[in-house]
């Protein structure tokens, strides 16, 4: 069934007592769900609970997004999205069926809409795509979330919870580690609901917390400085205090899984270790640690992933031609 909500109503308890569509039916339930995207029609509208913008540590604010059309049928598709940085930002090209998906995240803090779609208009020409008869959207974003995930007897899952600039895609997995948590901590009777809400906004405050320490990280690290957005992404107080310890205690220790709190996070150790070993950081571990076998034994093993990684590399089908048989054949068959 598909309708719009057009009104909500509340118990004397505060909690929400139905909600009205727009062809009349009234929708009563024990738990409410947030789906409503942007506009957070429960949970932010109707509950008022405050959103928290983290603008102050992602200075990412807009978007310029368009799509390119492959120039024939059996264009190769790229089987990584590429991330180009810019002088205020980032630009995305992401190979999809039957065309690309390109578009330029930036700070209006640094640069205007029109200066910022110039710089992606010239990305587009230094790969040969035309950027005449093309239709470029422009996409605010508001970098935060909500004070409270769960309140009463009200959820929230998606981008009413939050969202954040899409520099690592953290917005599907947040919406099924949401989905996976509600199913374990459903209680069965009203009297539950204020623990199950304590818990899942612990968990998910952390979360979100630990997603903006992540990207702030990527731009900790560079050492760019060629315009004002890469020099006061390092800038000191717009660095979370997490972060920056962490930085401190992995100057001396390689991020490893004791470092995290929590069973399942959104980004682990190794992740933190392919971010900040990727872009140069370095890691003084004690002397005692290290030994001549050690350091021997790791380059074999390093030399032998090379290997295999390029004789596989060689033997795999392109992309294109993988999703056209799973797509032809099912998965069994591949």
């Amino acid at each position: 069934m598909y309708d719009e909500i057009v009104r909500v109503a509340s118990k004397d308890t505060g909690d929400i007592a139905h909600v009205v569509t727009k062809s009349g039916e009234v929708l009563t339930a024990d738990l409410y769900v947030d789906c409503s995207g942007f506009s957070s029609l429960l949970i932010g509208k109707h509950l008022g609970v405050p959103f928290l913008s983290r603008k102050d540590v992602l200075f990412i604010d807009k978007a310029w997004a368009v799509q390119i059309p492959y120039p024939a049928d059996d264009t190769p598709i790229a089987s990584a999205t590429v991330a180009t940085a810019q002088s205020s930002g980032w630009v995305w090209d992401i190979g999809l069926t039957t065309r690309r998906g390109v578009g330029y995240v930036f700070s209006s803090r640094y640069v205007s809409d029109e200066a910022a779609l110039e710089e992606l208009k010239s990305y587009l020409g230094a790969r040969g795509d035309p950027s005449r008869d093309l239709s470029f959207r422009k996409i605010d974003i508001n970098s935060g979330y909500r004070q409270e995930f769960w309140t009463r007897n009200c959820v929230a899952v998606g981008l009413s919870a939050g969202f954040l600039e899409p520099l690592e895609a953290s917005a599907i997995v947040m919406i099924e580690l949401s989905a996976k948590s509600i199913a374990n901590l459903l209680p069965s009777c009203r009297g539950g609901m204020r623990q199950a809400a304590r818990l899942f906004n612990d968990t998910f405050r952390y979360r979100w917390e630990r997603i903006v320490d992540f990207l702030k990280l990527h731009y900790v690290l560079s050492r760019r400085t060629d315009s004002p957005f890469w020099i006061e992404n390092r800038a000191r107080e717009s660095i979370p205090d997490s972060l920056r310890d962490g930085l401190e205690y992995w100057r001396d220790h390689c991020p490893w899984h004791e470092d995290f709190s929590h069973r399942e996070e959104v980004f682990s150790a190794a992740s933190y270790q392919y971010i900040l070993y990727g872009m140069g950081f370095q890691t003084y571990t004690a002397p005692w640690l290290l030994n001549d076998h050690d350091r021997n034994l790791a380059r074999e093993k390093m030399n032998e992933t090379a290997q295999y990684a390029k004789a596989l590399t060689a033997s795999l089908p392109g992309n294109r031609d993988l999703l056209t048989k799973v797509r032809r054949y099912g998965l069994q068959k591949i």
